[in-house]
């Protein structure tokens, strides 16, 4: 079912989301519109299971009926040519990698349905919740909270993996990553999961989500293993400065799919001082690898 989806909402971007927030015109010919008040949607976790519940929801795609009716950035007001009873659909909406050209119902979290009345020139106020699906695998997570890391230093690292506790650079529980370093003589910090994964190919859907802050910019990718040899894939996507902490789903899917020989995969970071910046500082928490 997420595959399927997927691909059939990477077809319905170029008509939905370039219309922004709406690819619904009213005619007021047509009749008067019942009204659909959406503000925010609320994703809730299993955190053992799942992790985090902090999210980057910033869309809501709507269906009547199983009829697309638009795709509207939050708070929304959705104008619906309908009266009577009927089945709504609200799927939350991220930003792909960080970029608003790039907006999808994301892919690993279950639509919030609701069979109910339309009202002519009413509004309907719906407060959506959303779960990841039930088949979502979590191959990966990390919130630094244990003692141990999992991820370890590459061999072209010249500083090493932190942790800060108890600060106000701690997004959420006792404790946060951090990757730093001091300008000269550190130039180039690099870490990967210790773990090796073996994700879905095929166009499958696998994604990144993490929480972070950072003053300088940082990359994200992977490395495909095959045959005893590991081969570092250029990166996926270089994450821009953020003074305050903010959240992003990074598709990997492609990555993954290029190589159909490959055993397993790792992920890592790097950071590389940008111009000007002494002592770069990445934060990051709530780190997901999913599929």
């Amino acid at each position: 079912m997420k595959v399927n989806y997927f691909n059939a909402w990477f077809l319905l971007l170029g008509s939905c989301i370039l219309a922004l927030p709406s690819c619904e015109v009213i005619n007021p010919d047509e009749g008067i519109p019942s009204y659909i008040q959406i503000d925010t949607i609320t994703l809730t976790t299993d955190y053992a299971a799942e992790g985090t519940d902090s999210h980057k929801i910033t869309d809501a795609w709507v269906y009547v009926d199983d009829e697309l009716v638009g795709a509207y950035e939050l708070p929304a007001t959705v104008p619906v040519l309908k009266s009577g009873s009927h089945k709504i659909t609200v799927n939350a909406g991220i930003k792909m990698n960080g970029i608003s050209a790039t907006r999808i119902p994301y892919p690993f979290y279950q639509p919030y349905e609701i069979t109910t009345d339309l009202v002519p020139d009413s509004i309907l106020t719906l407060q959506p919740v959303v779960h990841y699906y039930a088949t979502t695998t979590f191959a990966w997570k990390e919130d630094f909270e244990s003692p141990g890391y999992t991820l370890e230093l590459t061999n072209v690292s010249d500083t090493i993996l932190n942790r800060v506790t108890g600060t106000a650079d701690v997004f959420e529980g006792n404790v946060s990553g951090l990757f730093a370093m001091r300008n000269p003589p550190q130039f180039l910090f690099e870490c990967k999961t210790i773990n090796e994964y073996a994700l879905p190919k095929g166009g499958t859907p696998v994604f990144l989500e993490l929480n972070y802050k950072c003053n300088n910019t940082f990359r994200i990718g992977i490395f495909e293993n095959e045959g005893g040899v590991s081969t570092q894939v250029p990166q996926t996507i270089q994450i821009n400065k953020s003074e305050n902490w903010n959240k992003i789903y990074v598709n990997l899917t492609n990555e993954v799919s290029l190589f159909p020989n490959a055993i397993n995969y790792n992920v890592y970071f790097g950071v590389i001082p940008d111009d000007g910046i002494p002592e770069p500082k990445v934060y990051v928490d709530n780190i997901k690898l999913i599929y």
